[in-house]
């Protein structure tokens, strides 16, 4: 009896192993299939979530003026069927769909599409555990890039030389009292007619505009302000569209006081006859901002500062970039700044495009020299222009021979260095037949300096700036075709 208990225990023993065993069997498939379809369900994850990054850019792209949330959709939808056909449950949010979002609605606001999206995955050896699929789903934030613009515009007086005559230089119906009065200063009001049009592909309030002319722009009401010869920041940057728009076209020419004096202001330079008297310098005119014709005691044509009139026996100091009104490194100067200004923005894109009819030709008083513009070694010379030496393509850093176009790299150094300066990428036009033809020193020292601020400024050894792109037109007609491709270089990106 005991023989036959012993002989059944074991024959249920080898029961209990072939069930364990075949517990053992499915928990090792299980694993398998774990390890396996684990895979499969990470792999296609990813492969979801690089389609839907790469549909959030694509909903981003449409992210425009005008634009409505289906445009985003349908560009998201179609790139995601181009690229994973199972997808579905498509959504696309914005600020605009999520109000309260604070990931989406950003202060200031930024240009933000997020997608959501999923997709069936079907497994292999998790079925024999009776599991057959499952469903992933993936979101992605995309950003097309906001924009912080700082419109850089030349209003020195070549900005009036187009009105009438010879569109190289000045004649009398270029005189800016009569065509900033009239709006008919040209090139000037076709610039700015190009300016409001590119203004139009920007989406406020993501976008900012700000605006820095190279002379004073208190609307030319007399008021000493008006007639400054240094650069301004006419409008900080600005998220509404009306405000930008009303700024830049209110945009005038430099227009020096008008001295009571036979020899006028300063864009009578050159025009006063040899024998002309001197104009009395003194009382009647002292404290004003103005800046008037003289002959010297050597009969040298100079101008001379009325703020700073000497005492009046010839011993003044002849200083003619007291007239001078093509600041480009002033100009910059300001722009630079107007990205520190608070809110910053970090994440948008950095851009300012300067306008420049010419080569530099003044520079800001901080600069040291005599009246604080410029050198007196080139206020008389015969071959070399006004605060410019003879050579553009010489570069000094300091001394006397730091003239006006050293200054302009300096600055575009301090505007585009991604080390020690702002970050910012820069382009430039040339405008006119002075950009490629000074009258004197280099003939393209205008052309040299632009090509230098928009693809050269800000490298140094360990680091190379963002650069731009320099473009050159001989007249205002070409000028809607070259901010067009300046629209394009407007870049998006994944933000999350």
């Amino acid at each position: 009896m005991k023989n036959r208990f012993q002989k059944f225990l074991k024959k249920s023993e080898r029961g209990q192993a072939i069930i364990l065993i075949a517990f053992a069997i499915i928990g090792l498939i299980g694993m398998v299939g774990l390890m396996t379809d684990g895979g499969i369900l990470l792999i296609e994850y990813a492969r979801l979530k690089r389609g839907i990054d790469a549909a959030s850019v694509s909903a981003a792209l449409q992210f425009r003026k005008g634009y409505v949330v289906n445009d985003l959709r349908t560009s998201a939808e179609e790139f995601l069927r181009f690229n994973q056909a199972d997808v579905y449950n498509v959504l696309v949010e914005t600020c605009v769909t999520n109000p309260g979002d604070t990931t989406l609605c950003t202060v200031p606001l930024r240009k933000l599409v997020r997608i959501t999206a999923s997709s069936h995955v079907e497994f292999g050896f998790m079925r024999v555990l009776g599991i057959r699929s499952t469903d992933i789903t993936a979101a992605s934030v995309g950003e097309a890039a906001s924009i912080d613009l700082v419109l850089v515009m030349d209003t020195s007086i070549s900005m009036a030389y187009e009105t009438s005559g010879d569109p190289n230089q000045l004649d009398t119906g270029d005189d800016p009292t009569a065509c900033n009065t009239n709006s008919n200063c040209q090139p000037l009001e076709s610039i700015k007619s190009v300016a409001l049009d590119f203004i139009d592909t920007m989406f406020f309030p993501y976008d900012r505009v700000a605006i820095v002319t190279m002379t004073g722009q208190n609307g030319l009401t007399g008021t000493s302000s008006d007639y400054l010869r240094n650069p301004v920041t006419v409008l900080a940057l600005e998220d509404d569209d009306a405000v930008v728009r009303s700024a830049i076209q209110n945009i005038k020419v430099f227009q020096p006081r008008n001295c009571p004096t036979a020899f006028g202001p300063c864009l009578n330079y050159g025009q006063v006859a040899a024998d002309e008297p001197s104009p009395a310098v003194g009382a009647p005119f002292q404290g004003q901002e103005c800046t008037i014709y003289r002959w010297g005691p050597d009969l040298r044509r100079g101008y001379i500062d009325i703020n700073n009139p000497g005492s009046g026996t010839g011993d003044e100091n002849y200083d003619p970039s007291s007239c001078t009104s093509s600041n480009v490194g002033g100009a910059l100067l300001l722009a630079g700044t107007e990205f520190a200004r608070e809110p910053i923005r970090e994440d948008s894109f950095w851009v300012v495009i300067a306008l420049v009819g010419g080569p530099a030709n003044a520079t800001d008083a901080a600069s040291g020299y005599p009246y604080g513009y410029c050198p007196t070694n080139t206020h008389n010379s015969p071959t070399n222009p006004f605060c410019r030496d003879a050579l553009s393509s010489t570069r000094h850093t300091s001394g006397v021979n730091y003239d006006a176009d050293d200054y302009a790299r300096d600055m575009a150094d301090f505007l585009a260095s991604p080390e020690d300066g702002q970050g910012v990428t820069v382009f430039t036009i040339g405008l006119g037949n002075l950009v490629r033809n000074a009258a004197k020193g280099d003939a393209d020292s205008g052309e040299q300096l632009l090509t230098y601020i928009a693809e050269q400024a800000g490298d140094s050894a360990t680091a190379t700036a963002n650069h731009g792109e320099y473009f050159f037109s001989p007249d205002a007609s070409g000028l809607a075709a070259i901010f067009q491709r300046i629209a394009d270089n407007i870049f998006t990106r994944i933000s999350q």
